[in-house]
């Protein structure tokens, strides 16, 4: 496949930025996924459950379901570990729905509120997506009126900001950040994952995972992109049938055949336009 036609990087293109990687070494390495949270959040965290990758939510059959990049716990707190390349422009609501499900999923029936963990949604975005060009944002619910008051309900948001790494505290902070723009490894931490994923690209099991994977997600930009191409044509074929509605000049079975809409379409439009300009 040439470099024109190809939709998604091969298996030796991977770097720990890419959704695939990324999930599977920190679901695999346990005690790197330790240390990488205690970096970001600047906190201790004495033991992991096992990390789980592109783990699945769904509080009620009708809800909206959602999964996890890497999600993990312990007795006291609750961990989603997100990587985002693009800005998808929903990331703030995504968070806010990411937080609700894992508190929905943490309570059982009858017990107590206090019961809830701490809950960390953590975004590492290798852009600003809010513009402030500050090296991440972290987010907990405080009084509107004084500024000082918190709401104390240990829900923290934090999205990372990979283009003003350079403005974080720590030498190792801002080497990780590095590593995940591309760049060489220099610190401890970092150059564990830079380690991990040049022995996961020898993972054959892996590969073959990947390989599936690329299949099917290329296979569904296809579905899409054919279903777009469809809907501009459907929306640019009932755009005509209006203009010529509106002239007059045909009828509404001419019109059909203009704009290969079925009949009881155009006739359908042609009521909508006449009770518009009664209104």
């Amino acid at each position: 496949m040439t470099e024109n036609t190809r939709k998604t990087k091969s298996w030796d293109e991977l770097t720990f930025a890419d959704n695939f990687l990324f999930c599977k070494i920190l679901e695999s390495e346990p005690e790197i996924c330790r240390q990488l949270l205690e970096l970001l959040l600047h906190i201790e965290i004495d033991h992991l459950e096992s990390p789980q990758s592109e783990k699945t939510m769904q509080e009620t059959i009708d809800a909206k379901s959602v999964r996890f990049d890497v999600y993990t716990k312990n007795d006291k707190q609750i961990f989603d570990l997100e990587i985002q390349t693009t800005d998808t422009k929903n990331l703030p609501k995504r968070a806010r729905y990411y937080q609700s499900i894992i508190d929905m999923d943490n309570l059982s029936k009858g017990e107590n509120y206090t019961k809830l963990k701490d809950s960390y949604v953590i975004f590492l975005c290798l852009d600003d997506i809010f513009h402030k060009a500050l090296p991440v944002y972290t987010f907990e619910n405080i009084c509107r009126e004084d500024k000082k008051t918190k709401l104390n309900d240990r829900a923290f948001k934090v999205f990372f900001n990979a283009a003003e790494c350079d403005k974080l505290k720590t030498k190792e902070e801002r080497d990780f950040f590095h590593f995940l723009k591309g760049e060489n490894a220099e610190t401890s931490l970092s150059r564990s994952i830079e380690e991990k994923v040049e022995f996961a690209k020898k993972n054959a099991v892996w590969r073959r995972q990947y390989m599936t994977w690329q299949q099917t997600i290329d296979e569904e930009k296809d579905i899409a992109r054919e279903a777009g191409r469809e809907e501009g044509a459907r929306e640019t074929a009932i755009a005509n049938a209006k203009n010529l509605l509106l002239m007059n000049l045909l009828t509404p079975k001419q019109i059909s055949q203009a704009v290969s809409l079925p009949l009881d379409e155009v006739t359908a439009l042609k009521e909508e336009l006449a009770s518009q300009i009664k209104a």
